[in-house]
């Protein structure tokens, strides 16, 4: 069926605790997920699409974050209908067919969305994906109402980057040099750094 799992459930403790035990060292982003998606599901009226920006060197568990995700909202996971994946290098591999990759990404987006206005679309390898892609997805994410009829405001985009991992690293390093633990850095200390930064990074987005 074409709707997330119970509200109830995905607010309660058995999500954090999931959290905390699949996905080792990253209280930030156990803090985060938890607050976004139970907030979202929470407010029958979005006023726009959810998105979740992940960032970090490859093997720190941003593809693992977004399958927990998956399977916390759609019963089947990442292999649901109402889930999809898409992996720059993989999908989008030549820089010539950008504006095919557009049309076909907004119409796959569309149509999907349509069949389920609570489609989950998850892309990996986002520092690697062409600008013109990402200004293809951009109207979707934004505060309309509709586009074409369509309303995307109960959809999640969830966004994983390897851009920013650098920076992610330097903030632990100086952590521990000030002899304050990992778990002591909070979202603020990573936000500043990590939108200049990835801004900066001509491979980002």
């Amino acid at each position: 069926m074409c709707v997330f799992l119970s509200v109830l459930w995905l607010a309660a403790a058995a999500f954090k605790l999931e959290l905390e035990e699949r996905l080792f060292g990253q209280h930030l982003a156990t803090e985060v997920l938890l607050k976004a998606l139970t907030g979202f599901r929470n407010n029958k009226n979005p006023k726009k699409a959810l998105t979740l920006s992940l960032h970090g060197w490859a093997g720190t568990g941003k593809n693992f974050v977004s399958q927990i995700v998956a399977e916390n909202l759609h019963r089947k996971g990442l292999k649901s209908n109402f889930v999809h994946l898409f992996v720059s290098t993989l999908h989008f591999p030549h820089e010539q067919h950008v504006k095919l990759y557009q049309d076909q990404l907004q119409r796959w987006i569309r149509g999907n969305v349509s069949a389920c206005a609570n489609s989950v679309f998850i892309f990996d390898e986002m520092d690697k994906l062409h600008p013109g892609l990402i200004d293809a997805i951009k109207p979707f994410l934004d505060y309309y109402e509709q586009i074409d009829g369509v309303s995307y405001r109960k959809a999640i985009f969830i966004f994983l980057s390897n851009a920013g991992g650098d920076l992610i690293t330097k903030t632990a390093l100086d952590f521990w040099r000030a002899g304050r633990r990992r778990e002591d850095i909070q979202l603020k200390d990573l936000e500043p750094v990590l939108s200049v930064g990835v801004f900066n990074n001509k491979h980002s987005t």
